[in-house]
């Protein structure tokens, strides 16, 4: 308690804590951790090391079982920390807060708070009444509203920022446990969406990425329901807003209107990402996905059909319960027909709570392995053929950054979603630029051009 004590009397003298966050998971985690950040800056200042940090959060994912050991593996590492600096405070938020707090208590006597998916709000009090000496807390409180958070959340000279529109999800996929630690599905109002995009132009940023777990399911919660496509409508109106991306829809809500919209509003960008996870009737049917292997394929031929230029990449599960070799051959010949521009692939996981993690016939570690090898040499392959085809093309460009292997190089990402890279040497060449550039170079995910 003196220790702690100790550093609150540095702070009175004009020094801000050390701040380091440790985010794992997909882009709602790393949203929520820029939050976290924008909501203790008055006191904190982020750290690029955990040794230099007078508080450590640990951002946690629960999708699959591989980041969920390396969150207690890392908290292992850091009790060593906090026995050279008994000041040191640990916090510990995320999908697997909202599902273990007891448990990472009783594990890891050196963790001071733990908070849900729904109380980012409530970390500063926890912390304060740590500092205070109050016994280590748990704030894991669901929520019928959106917590009001600092809006405006961008990376240091940024021209990209991630925006949530929505939270949770209502499908309950049999293999998935964001359910049940994020909650059912919340739309946020669509005006509080809207400012705080004018208020991110406002700081330089030119495209936002749209986050929710079921985006295109946005307004459904709403009466009267509005929907994703009206979303999409409004915030292309918002003047200086350049592009507009979006991750994930589900396959089971995209109808001719959104079709249309994303084929044909020049706002929005020509990348979609289709969670496919098995190309098996059967297997889709056990994971409660509600659409069919045709469906999937004639959806994908529409879009590609009004827009030969969309890039479309996915998701796949290797090894889902019960998957014979003939219904893994069904996601190979799948993938060969769509012609996925990227596949995120991952042998199952079985989370506990879930439907699929009661099923028999769990598959074998080995040959979940070997199928996933298998699946990722064939996916390399299509998509060094997809990247190709770009030789020789005029493509726009958003300049975003320098690449951190070669400081002869500025970054940027075509609409695509492609990183395309570009020499230093053009001279005026400043992030947030939309410029025109012809594809010379092809490497193994990205493109190389020259500016026009």
């Amino acid at each position: 308690m003196s220790e702690i004590a100790g550093l609150h009397k540095v702070t009175a003298q004009g020094r801000r804590r050390g701040l380091f966050i440790k985010t794992y998971g997909c882009q709602m985690n790393v949203y929520d951790s820029q939050k976290l950040a924008h909501l203790l800056e008055d006191e904190y200042v982020q750290v690029p090391t955990a040794e230099e940090a007078d508080l450590i959060i640990v951002n946690t994912c629960s999708v699959r079982a591989k980041p969920e050991q390396k969150v207690y593996s890392l908290l292992g590492e850091l009790r060593k920390l906090k026995d050279r600096n008994p000041g040191l405070l640990i916090g510990v938020g995320g999908c697997v807060a909202q599902q273990e707090g007891e448990k990472i208590f009783k594990q890891n006597s050196a963790v001071d708070f733990v908070f849900g998916t729904h109380n980012l709000s409530s970390v500063p009090d926890l912390i304060a009444q740590r500092r205070r000496g109050a016994e280590p807390q748990m704030a894991l409180e669901w929520r019928s509203t959106w917590e009001q958070l600092p809006l405006g959340l961008k990376l240091d000279n940024s021209v990209s920022a991630f925006v949530s529109i929505s939270r949770g999800c209502d499908k309950y996929c049999t293999y998935c446990i964001v359910p049940f630690t994020r909650g059912p599905e919340l739309s946020r109002p669509a005006s509080e969406i809207e400012n705080e995009i004018k208020l991110l132009l406002s700081k330089g940023v030119k495209e936002v990425v749209l986050l929710g777990q079921n985006v295109n399911s946005y307004g459904q919660d709403f009466r009267p329901a509005s929907s994703f496509e009206d979303l999409l409508e409004r915030l292309s109106a918002v003047e200086g807003l350049k592009r507009i991306r979006f991750t994930s829809p589900h396959p089971q809500e995209m109808n001719d209107r959104f079709v249309d919209l994303i084929t044909t509003n020049p706002k929005i960008c020509r990348h979609l990402h289709m969670p496919l996870q098995s190309g098996s009737d059967r297997i889709l049917a056990l994971m409660n996905r509600h659409y069919t292997r045709e469906s999937f394929i004639q959806l994908a031929a529409a879009l590609r059909e009004r827009c030969p230029d969309m890039a479309i990449t996915t998701d796949i599960i290797v090894g889902f319960p019960g998957e014979r070799d003939f219904e893994f051959e069904e996601t190979l010949d799948l993938m060969d027909q769509v012609s996925f521009d990227a596949a995120y692939s991952f042998v199952y996981s079985p989370r506990p709570g879930t439907a699929a993690a009661r099923l028999p016939e769990q598959v074998d570690e080995d040959l979940k392995m070997s199928r996933l090898r298998k699946l990722q040499a064939k996916q390399d392959q299509i998509t060094a053929g997809r990247l190709a085809a770009w030789q020789g093309r005029v493509v726009e460009v958003l300049v975003e950054s320098g690449s951190r292997g070669d400081p002869n190089i500025l970054q940027g990402r075509s609409l695509q979603n492609i990183v395309v890279n570009l020499d230093r040497e053009y001279a005026g060449l400043v992030p947030g630029m939309l410029v025109e550039v012809c594809i010379n170079g092809v490497g193994k995910h990205t493109l190389r051009g020259e500016l026009l």
